[in-house]
């Protein structure tokens, strides 16, 4: 565990030390903040839904930006291939920068919490619905980065780990946006390996185990896969 800390430290203190992680976090505010307003303001709504159901696609955007680097320009670099013969082991690695970026997100949600603070002084705010969007913009914000860490692991350059981790989250987007017109058949199987549609059912205020579990297996899949991954190339 300390080498997992130790890791997650290292790519914290990276983030803080370099302009990358205030960018991201900055613009992501920024386009949450639009979202919004917009809703607030123009269209006369004081409540987060039309927030919380743009946010997978915000997601989409700057998440593979917060994962981009953490392998592939490790192995670009040769950084990796140093910290390889430390006394690490692969899940380690894995660990503590899934957990470094799980960190940066948190801390990017946290400050959001000033939008139902500040419908809160405009009327009364539904705060289990709240609550239980945040818990599912969380899981969500994990499968999500599991997934473009695995995205890292398969190349050494940076910009090539966004668009693949681009490209994975936006398979999943188009599903979700596509089921409509599929079976009814179809459509249950697609809700059932969907993360946006579980998330989507959080939104509304409905948290089972069973949608808390798939999202955390998800996430645990794809950082088993990112560990395989480093494991095949350690020995290729």
């Amino acid at each position: 565990m300390k080498r997992v800390l130790a890791i997650t430290w290292k790519e914290w203190r990276q983030t803080i030390d370099t302009p990358m992680g205030y960018v991201v976090a900055v613009a992501f505010l920024l386009a949450s903040g639009f979202f919004f307003g917009n809703t607030l303001f123009l269209a006369g709504q004081a409540d987060m839904r039309s927030y919380f159901h743009m946010l997978p696609l915000l997601f989409m955007f700057f998440i593979p930006a917060l994962t981009m680097r953490l392998l592939a320009e490790e192995r670009h670099s040769g950084t990796f291939e140093l910290l390889a013969t430390l006394p690490v082991r692969e899940v380690e690695i894995v660990a503590g920068k899934y957990l470094a970026v799980m960190l940066q997100l948190l801390l990017m949600l946290v400050l959001t919490l000033v939008y139902p603070a500040s419908l809160s002084t405009l009327g009364n705010v539904d705060g289990g619905a709240v609550a239980a969007s945040y818990l599912g913009a969380l899981l969500l914000a994990g499968v999500y980065a599991a997934i473009c860490l695995f995205a890292s692991s398969l190349t050494r350059n940076a910009v090539v780990a966004y668009v693949l981790g681009f490209a994975m989250l936006l398979f999943f987007f188009l599903i979700g946006q596509a089921s409509p017109e599929f079976s009814s058949a179809m459509q249950d199987w697609l809700t059932l390996v969907n993360p946006v549609d579980r998330y989507q059912s959080m939104t509304r205020g409905v948290i089972t185990l069973g949608d808390v579990i798939f999202m955390l297996m998800l996430a645990l899949a794809f950082t088993a896969l990112t560990k395989f991954q480093l494991e095949r190339r350690k020995w290729s």
